[in-house]
C-alpha cells in the first residue's frame, strides 16, 4: 500500500473522524509511528512497522466489518475516558434520572449526551438498529387502528411508538426500562402533541405489572435482559386481549460461541447483565402459555445490515453537525458497545422475531 505524505500525515496525526474512519476500514492506528508536522512524512513511513487492515472479516451481504482484533473502539473509549469528566447537563432532573440507573461500572447506562450519540448513530428519536418504518411495516399484519390498543415494552425515546399513532392512528403505551429516556420520550410526545395516543413511562421489567389489556404487546430487544423471563412471559400474556398478539424481537443463543474470547468481550461490554435463552426454549415458553406461536423467524443477518448501514452513514452525518465532547465520548462508547455485539452476532448469537397470538 503506497500513501501520497499527504494521506500519510492524516493517518499519523488523526483527527476523532479519522480515527472512526480507519476504525471502520478496518486499520491499526497504534502500528502508526506519531511524528510531529516538522518530520519527514517518506522516512517515518518507512519505518512504520506494518501498517496495514487488521484481521477484516466479511459482514452480512458481503460488507466489510472490522475484524475482532481491532483496538480502534476501545482506543477511542481510553481516550475518552482519560479526558476531563463531563459536565452535568445544567438541569437537575435529567442528572438524577441518569443515575438511576447505574451500570456495572457505576457509571448511568443512558445519559442526555449518549442519547444524543445514539442518535447521531441510528437517526432521530432511535436508540438502536431499525428505523421507525421497518417497525410500522413489522405490525401490519396485526391490523392496527383507532380501535385497537398496543403496548410497547421497549419505547426507548419513543421514535416508533409515535410513528404507529401517525400512521395506524393507533393508541400506543410505552413503557421504557431507561427513566432518563422515558423522561426523554415523554417530553417528545408532549412537544409533538401526541402525549394522550403516545405516553411514556418508566417501568422495571423485572417487576412488570402493567394494568389493562392490549391488542399487541411488543417487546424489542427486552428479553435477553430479564432475569425472571418466565414472570415476565406470565404478565405479557396477562396483558394480550383474546385474539390479541405478541411480536417479540430478542438475542438468543444459538450453539456454542465461535469465539468464547468475543462471547466473553461481549457479556462484559453489556452496561448490564444478560441472561439470553436459547431460541428453541423462548419458543417452548410462549407455545406453554398456551399462545398460537405463528412464526420464529432468524433476522440475524438483516440485523447485522441494519447496524452495518447505519455506522457506514455516520461518517456523513457528522460532516453535518459538530458534536461535544461529551457527546463523541458517548458515541466512542456506544460504536464499542455494537461492535461487541457485531462479533458474537452469527457466532453464538441470533436475533430472532417470534410473533404468538392469544386464543380467543
Amino acid at each position: 500500500m503506497t500513501l501520497v505524505p499527504r494521506d500519510l500525515e492524516r493517518w499519523q496525526n488523526p483527527n476523532w473522524r479519522t480515527r472512526l474512519a480507519a476504525w471502520w476500514e478496518g486499520y491499526d492506528l497504534s502500528r502508526v509511528p506519531r511524528q510531529s508536522p516538522r518530520s519527514s512524512s517518506r522516512s517515518s513511513f518507512d519505518r512504520r512497522p506494518n501498517f496495514r487492515p487488521v484481521n477484516a472479516v466479511g459482514g452480512a451481504g458481503g460488507l466489510p466489518v472490522a475484524g475482532p482484533t481491532s483496538p480502534l473502539p476501545a482506543a477511542l473509549a481510553v481516550e475518552a475516558a482519560a479526558e476531563a469528566p463531563a459536565p452535568e447537563t445544567g438541569n437537575p432532573e435529567l442528572d438524577r434520572l441518569s443515575l438511576m440507573q447505574l451500570d456495572r461500572h457505576g457509571e448511568p447506562v443512558w445519559s442526555p449526551a449518549r442519547s444524543e450519540g445514539a442518535q447521531l448513530l441510528w437517526g432521530e428519536d432511535l436508540t438502536g438498529p431499525g428505523d421507525s418504518q421497518w417497525m410500522v411495516d413489522s405490525v401490519r399484519p396485526f391490523g392496527l387502528n383507532a380501535a385497537k390498543s398496543v403496548l410497547d415494552l421497549s419505547a426507548g425515546l419513543g421514535g416508533a411508538a409515535r410513528a404507529l399513532v401517525n400512521t395506524c392512528d393507533t393508541w400506543v403505551t410505552g413503557l421504557e426500562p431507561s427513566p432518563l429516556l422515558a423522561k426523554l420520550a415523554m417530553d417528545r410526545s408532549k412537544a409533538l402533541g401526541v402525549s394522550k395516543k403516545a405516553p411514556i413511562t418508566h417501568y422495571d421489567p423485572e417487576h412488570f405489572n402493567q394494568a389493562g389489556s392490549f391488542d399487541l404487546v411488543m417487546a424489542d430487544r427486552v428479553m435477553h435482559r430479564v432475569r425472571d423471563k418466565e414472570a415476565f412471559l406470565d404478565r405479557i400474556g396477562d396483558c394480550v386481549k383474546p385474539k390479541g398478539g405478541i411480536l417479540m424481537f430478542d438475542y438468543v443463543i444459538d450453539g456454542t460461541p465461535g469465539s468464547w474470547d468475543n462471547w466473553n468481550t461481549w457479556r462484559e461490554e453489556e452496561p448490564m447483565e444478560v441472561y439470553p435463552w436459547t431460541g428453541t426454549r423462548l419458543a417452548d415458553e410462549l407455545t406453554q402459555r398456551n399462545l398460537d406461536l405463528r412464526i420464529s423467524e432468524d433476522l440475524t443477518q438483516l440485523h447485522r445490515r441494519q447496524i452495518i448501514e447505519r455506522v457506514r452513514k455516520l461518517g456523513e452525518t457528522l460532516k453535518n453537525c459538530a458534536p461535544t465532547g461529551p457527546v463523541l465520548r458517548a458515541l466512542a462508547r456506544e460504536l464499542n458497545l455494537w461492535w461487541s455485539r457485531l462479533s458474537v452476532l452469527g457466532n453464538g448469537l441470533r436475533f430472532c422475531r417470534y410473533v404468538a397470538i392469544k386464543p380467543g
